[in-house]
């Protein structure tokens, strides 16, 4: 199983707002620290029109990251598809993956935030149809030949992306967060599927949901792969562990969780501001993992046996993981 993770502090809240070129500079950083220690990936999200130093265009991180690195693969968790045209985001990924050696993988995903979509002009209703549809679009661009494609949202003639990726074609996965039609969507489109936070019962019945419905469309289990954004924190005990899972909570989650419709319900629907006791909030704060280090191994451990190839820790105690966690699995 891989380790990838990225830098925790380019969000920051509205009390404390950090600088986009810090955020770049601090990623950059991020990236030398993570490959000197073990990791096997380094990412960066994206939101548009953000107060704080979050990314807008993640590409460009792993870029500047790729010159300062030699090995640790580069990801996105993730790039919004459908607010770009794909066959421009697979000339950006491609020139990317130039850069790097060929060391790009993108986590695709659809998009949330009502704002992002209103401020590019763009509908959010089609979103998750465009992201399906922009991934085939994606796979065909970057495969180093010429190709057409005529979809119910995006057509081309004869097009070609150029420079030619390293990696042909460039690896993608869908983040669909942890709803089961997300999963659905994957699995029926023979998609590999990266989920976001969920606890180890939630993340097992979403993954056999997903691969149900891709054997089901007719789909060989190596396209059926699975990833997952895992939030952990780490103890001497579990009530040290605890604790720090709380600093979190008060701190960056509960103002870039509660405030941007990251969170949905079983129907689908986005939630702005519910109540701490609602259950799709309290769903999302035992999806946190707390316990020592040997619970965390263990937890891990799950996951691995699930089939799940990589983890996604956004974690500030990246040298404690490094040191007592990956070589476990190695």
């Amino acid at each position: 199983m891989e380790f990838w993770t990225g830098v925790q502090g380019t969000i920051k809240t509205r009390k404390m707002p950090g600088s986009l070129a810090t955020g770049y500079d601090s990623f950059v950083n991020g990236a030398k620290e993570a490959e000197a220690l073990g990791f096997d990936g380094y990412g960066a999200g994206e939101h548009h029109f953000m107060y704080d130093s979050t990314m807008p265009l993640a590409v460009q991180a792993l870029a500047a990251a790729a010159a300062v690195t030699s090995r640790i693969r580069f990801v996105t968790g993730a790039m919004l598809l459908p607010q770009y045209d794909p066959l421009e985001a697979a000339e950006l990924a491609a020139t990317v993956d130039v850069v790097s050696g060929g060391r790009v993988t993108l986590g695709l995903g659809m998009g949330y935030r009502p704002y992002e979509f209103d401020g590019l002009s763009m509908e959010k209703k089609a979103r998750g149809a465009r992201l399906v549809e922009g991934m085939k679009v994606f796979e065909q661009a970057t495969s180093g030949e010429r190709f057409s494609f005529e979809g119910r949202y995006y057509s081309y003639d004869n097009a070609c992306v150029r420079p030619t990726p390293i990696q042909r074609p460039i690896p993608t996965w869908f983040c669909g967060g942890t709803s089961v039609r997300a999963a659905q969507r994957a699995g029926k489109a023979g998609l590999p599927y990266w989920m976001a936070n969920a606890s180890f019962e939630q993340a097992s019945a979403i993954a056999r949901e997903y691969r149900e419905v891709g054997r089901a469309a007719g789909w060989p289990e190596e396209r059926l792969r699975l990833a997952a954004f895992k939030d952990v924190c780490i103890g001497d005990t579990v009530e040290e562990a605890e604790e720090l899972k709380q600093l979190l909570l008060s701190d960056l989650y509960e103002e870039h969780i509660l405030c941007f419709g990251y969170l949905v319900d079983d129907e689908g629907n986005h939630l702005y501001h519910p109540p701490k006791d609602h259950p799709v909030y309290r769903r999302f704060v035992d999806s946190i993992y707390t316990g020592t280090v040997e619970m965390i191994i263990d937890e891990f451990r799950r996951y691995e046996g699930m089939g799940f190839e990589a983890l996604f820790l956004m974690t500030a105690q990246r040298e404690l993981i490094a040191e007592h966690i990956i070589p476990e699995f190695k």
